[in-house]
């Protein structure tokens, strides 16, 4: 469910000729039919391969297209032709911000953009029908922000770069956990639609890139029109690299707008499985770096940051002294927000550094420090 704002803005309808073309292009009856598509590239590889670690998919991948060609020499051709419209450094800036403030997008991501995401029920039955945020949530956190620590290491999404292959290992993750549950009675496909198609893709780029960012200006950060739009260009092509049509790579954060909308009121149906999943996230995130916060205090900061009606149908709850905590979190997010518009960009580039570093040694011990056992092959 949008905010109250957002429903507002969702009633109202187009306020333009450029919103018109928007409404329509993510109309409902447009997205249900994206529900019926998938990956073709990544889908012909995987059916011809046994399941394995992501990395093992992507060296396998690899090692097949010099061998044999065919459609696994596709895949890795079609992953490294970059299009026409991409600038890379035109990211650079959205990098840097992501890079700046990567602890806080780790927090936004778990307490707001996963916890809403959940209340998506169609997309979320690829969970329930896997497991996989179920059982040892907190190591699937911790590979999710390896994926997000790569995109922003140096030339990480360049083809080739640790964040381009990383994204490559995860599309064929996502790959094999179709071919998973492919007539598997795990998952009905007659009542949720083809698991992981394409609105479900362009729903996860809608969680890193206008979610978080939504979340991190609700948390006080002051987030510039340049800086949000190099932003959600970076996640752009993050979404091409992932395997999502161009057709729903939104070209503005305007137009992205529209889509969240458009995507929210389709899919929003909260059920008993949504809170199941929104509370066992938080509840194995509690106590652990680089937070370090208490089940009480995710539970106000997730309620904070996607709202009470939202919440009220996840059942997410939390004590006056948590909630009183975000509030003074935010008023220090705010303040130091606000002292980047005076610290040289020399110094800036130094606290994006530390941060970085800080986020690395984060990851390693949060994945056991062992990298045969890390969910993707390297980190950045």
């Amino acid at each position: 469910m949008a905010t109250p704002a957002e429903l507002k803005r969702h009633l109202a309808g187009p306020a333009s000729p450029s919103e018109a073309i928007w409404f329509d292009r993510y109309s409902h009856e447009r997205l249900q039919a994206w529900r019926q598509v998938q990956d073709p590239e990544a889908d012909a590889c995987t059916a011809l391969m046994r399941y394995q670690r992501p990395t093992g998919l992507l060296e396998e991948v690899e090692q097949r297209a010099r061998s044999e060609g065919g459609v696994f020499r596709d895949f890795i051709e079609h992953c490294y032709r970059v299009p026409d419209w991409v600038d890379f450094e035109q990211m650079e800036l959205g990098r840097r911000v992501y890079r700046r403030y990567a602890s806080l997008q780790g927090l936004v991501l778990m307490c707001s953009s996963l916890v809403e995401g959940y209340a998506h029920n169609k997309p979320a039955q690829v969970l329930v029908a896997t497991g996989r945020l179920q059982k040892d949530v907190s190591r699937r956190i911790y590979e999710t922000g390896q994926m997000l620590h790569n995109l922003v290491g140096e030339d990480g999404l360049r083809p080739g770069g640790v964040g381009h292959r990383t994204l490559l290992e995860v599309r064929l993750l996502h790959s094999a956990v179709r071919q998973f549950l492919q007539n598997n009675p795990r998952f009905d496909a007659q009542r949720y639609d083809l698991p992981i198609n394409q609105e479900d893709m362009a729903g996860t780029i809608l969680e890193f890139d206008f979610m978080v960012v939504r979340g991190l200006k609700r948390l006080g950060l002051r987030i510039s029109r340049r800086e949000h739009a190099s932003m959600h260009y970076m996640w752009r092509y993050a979404g091409h690299v992932l395997g999502v049509r161009e057709a729903l790579l939104t070209t503005t954060v305007e137009e992205q707008e529209i889509l969240a909308l458009q995507l929210t009121s389709h899919l929003y149906d909260p059920t008993p499985d949504s809170e199941r999943l929104a509370k066992a996230l938080l509840r194995d995130m509690a106590g652990k770096p680089p937070f370090n916060l208490s089940y009480d205090v995710l539970l106000a900061f997730s309620r904070y940051l996607i709202g009470d009606a939202v919440a009220d149908d996840l059942n997410i709850h939390s004590s006056v002294p948590a909630a009183m905590a975000v509030r003074l979190v935010r008023t220090a997010v705010s303040a130091v927000s606000a002292s980047h518009r005076f610290v040289p960009d020399t110094l800036l580039r130094r606290i994006e550094d530390m941060n970085f570093a800080l986020g690395r040694r984060t990851l390693k011990a949060g994945l056991g420090g062992d990298p045969a056992r890390w969910g993707f092959k390297a980190m950045a």
